[in-house]
């Protein structure tokens, strides 16, 4: 989002050069002095943010192999996998930004791009939360829509347009990533210019209006299912992996404002790349270890380990990397999460997979099958997969 609050800063429509086809040069040569013994500050930004890195890729392997070994619930733990892969992303694309600087341009939009991925992970994890309940069919697809066993081929307008708003961020991003790449190496980005003969403001622009779409959808969703969702401490979850992204455009705002009014600028130790770019960067990567521990609390996988029902490692790291789900719920809509029913020796076997997709809702006051209290349908699928 740096773009972005550079392009508030300066102004839509404000005058960059008397010829607007120009794009203002920017000095990033000069002596680079050393600014810790013989370090400088990229050699020294690069060691913090690759300990950072270090630390925070620990972090998340760690609760990742919490919940591959205890991968009872299929369905919600291979987008919880997803979800906490975002920090390893960042810190690795931060530390790559810093230490490349030649390539730090090129890189910046893979934070985005990750982001887009996890959000609509989180999307796919809320409606899995909302149908463990027992009236959660009814809650997304109409009233009486599991009592009666079968689904209109349409899903309603309201879950259609959320669905949508979502999954958009992800092709968005990668074709953001892909354009700011070429139009860097072409010379037409310009990020120095808000004139519209460069890429800069139109790529600005798309990648703002897919952000929000894609946050709005979410927070209305969670909004609408509020009830189904509140147990699951949905915000926490939420502000754990999104929040990175809000806090990156904080600070780039905020260095973008002290770059404009030239209350810090290029010295013998920072070049101008090094404060509009790398600096961000680092700042990123040194919160990233907060943001794993945050995760760690956020998507705890105590709630798995109680059943006995458990797949191999292996198999849920290879699910999680397996994002057919995703792209097959893109093409096909929201209904692709319950169509598709099929007859497996008379009985109807629901298009959600799921190995006891209920499992936390001891904490909210339902008991499981068996103990002689209500409990929330089960839907059983193919190896616990999306069909």
């Amino acid at each position: 989002m740096s773009d972005f609050s550079s392009l508030l800063i300066r102004g839509i429509f404000s005058d960059d050069d008397n010829d607007k086809r120009v794009c203002p040069t920017v000095d990033n040569g000069g002596p680079v002095s050393p600014i810790v013994g013989s370090m400088t500050f990229t050699t020294l930004s690069t060691i913090i943010a690759g300990a950072c890195a270090a630390l925070s890729c620990l972090i998340c392997l760690f609760l990742i192999s919490q919940h591959a070994f205890n991968y009872s619930n299929p369905v919600q733990q291979r987008q919880v996998i997803r979800i906490i892969g975002i920090v390893p992303w960042i810190s690795i694309f931060s530390l790559l930004i810093v230490a490349l600087v030649g390539a730090g341009e090129y890189l910046v939009e893979s934070l985005d791009f990750g982001c887009a991925v996890a959000i609509s992970a989180f999307l796919l994890l809320l409606c899995d939360y909302v149908l463990s309940h027992p009236d959660g069919f009814d809650s997304l697809f109409g009233e009486g829509a599991l009592k009666r066993g079968q689904f209109d081929s349409k899903s309603p307008p309201w879950l259609k347009r959320t669905w949508y708003m979502v999954l958009q961020y992800i092709p968005v991003s990668a074709i953001v990533w892909i354009a700011s790449a070429a139009s860097n190496a072409a010379g037409t980005y310009c990020a120095e210019s808000n004139s519209p003969h460069f890429a800069h403001i139109w790529i600005t622009v798309v990648k703002a209006v897919s952000t929000i779409l894609a946050v709005v959808a979410c927070l209305r969703f969670y909004k609408r299912m509020k009830p189904h969702l509140h147990a699951h401490k949905v915000m926490l979850k939420f502000i754990a992996f999104k929040g990175v992204i809000g806090l990156n455009f904080l600070q780039t705002f905020i260095i973008n404002i002290l770059l404009g009014q030239k209350v810090i600028h290029p010295t013998s130790y920072l070049t101008h790349h090094d404060l509009a770019t790398a600096l961000p960067s680092l700042l990123l990567a040194i919160e990233m270890p907060f943001f794993a521990l945050l995760l760690v609390y956020a998507f705890s996988a105590t709630p798995y380990k109680a059943s006995s029902k458990k797949r191999g490692a292996a198999g849920a790291i290879l699910e999680a990397l397996n994002y057919s789900d995703i792209f097959s719920a893109f093409v096909r809509g929201p209904m692709r999460l319950v169509r598709g029913l099929e007859k497996d020796g008379g009985v109807v076997v629901g298009g959600m997979g799921r190995q006891d997709s209920v499992g936390l809702m001891g904490n909210m006051g339902y008991t499981s099958m068996g103990t002689g209290g209500p409990a929330p349908p089960v839907y059983e699928g193919r190896s616990g997969e999306w069909v």
